[in-house]
């Protein structure tokens, strides 16, 4: 059965390996990037200290680095929500 075009997301979600985190551009461990798709990014942060840097409203540039391939990639993010340690973020 195919979804109704009210329950489809714009973008898709991808899952990505464990590895995958997001970085300030400082280099500090924000925390690991749960999901990705064209719309934005989860991620779950790493420490309460990551947490309070991600606050709801927050814009910021991040590095997101998958160690595997020594890939990195700045991304310009706005936080939109924070669940528990999931934090998710939209691209601007």
């Amino acid at each position: 059965m195919e979804p109704t075009l009210a329950n489809r997301r714009r973008y898709a979600r991808l899952d990505l390996t464990e590895d995958t985190l997001a970085l300030d551009l400082n280099g500090l461990e924000l925390g690991r990037v749960s999901r990705a798709g064209g719309g934005g990014i989860q991620v779950s942060a790493s420490s309460p200290e990551a947490l309070v840097l991600m606050a709801v409203g927050n814009r910021m540039k991040l590095a997101i680095f998958e160690p595997a391939t020594k890939t990195r990639t700045v991304v310009e993010v706005e936080v939109k929500f924070i669940n528990g340690s999931c934090v998710g973020m939209q691209f601007v």
